[in-house]
């Protein structure tokens, strides 16, 4: 079995983008909470309850998939959950819609890591896991990489309208 496989370079390919994308709103979000008019304390209040969220999703998807067993379904749900929520931050106006669209964005993150992870697992030898976890991870890596100077381009190129970007 080749560990790098189409599950392997799928995953790595699905974790740069989602990265991608994710971190070019993350890069623009405390500039545009100001913009709105928000006070600083709501970035804190935003990142917190959505990493808590996180977390308790993580928890929750991971004995969920162990005992369904169908894991790519799940997996595609989250990364379709984030994507569509950090999209939906353009459309906010409010400091309490960003706080519960990437609130959503990040229960789709932690519905989808544990998933993530096991269909990795499954998808290779034991002695190929190091490769396989290393080639997502530096794939995710390079899409927090290229997320923020994408964010500084574009809010460049929008004349630093945050809803452009």
């Amino acid at each position: 079995m080749r560990w790098l496989n189409r599950t392997v370079l799928g995953i790595g390919l699905a974790s740069l983008f989602s990265d991608w994308s994710h971190e070019i709103a993350t890069a623009v979000l405390p500039a545009y909470l100001a913009s709105l008019g928000a006070a600083a304390a709501w970035l804190g209040l935003i990142e917190g309850v959505a990493d808590g969220l996180s977390s308790f999703a993580k928890m929750g998807s991971g004995y969920y998939t162990d005992k369904l067993r169908r894991r790519k379904p799940i997996a595609v749900l989250g990364y379709l959950v984030t994507s569509l929520s950090t999209a939906a931050l353009a459309l906010t106006s409010a400091a309490w819609q960003v706080l519960a669209a990437r609130s959503v964005a990040w229960l789709g993150r932690g519905v989808r890591t544990p998933v993530r992870k096991a269909l990795l697992a499954a998808a290779v030898t034991r002695e190929t896991y190091g490769r396989a976890f290393g080639f997502e991870r530096m794939m995710d890596t390079l899409g927090a990489i290229v997320g923020p100077a994408t964010a500084f381009l574009l809010l460049e190129a929008c004349s630093h309208d945050f809803h452009a970007v």
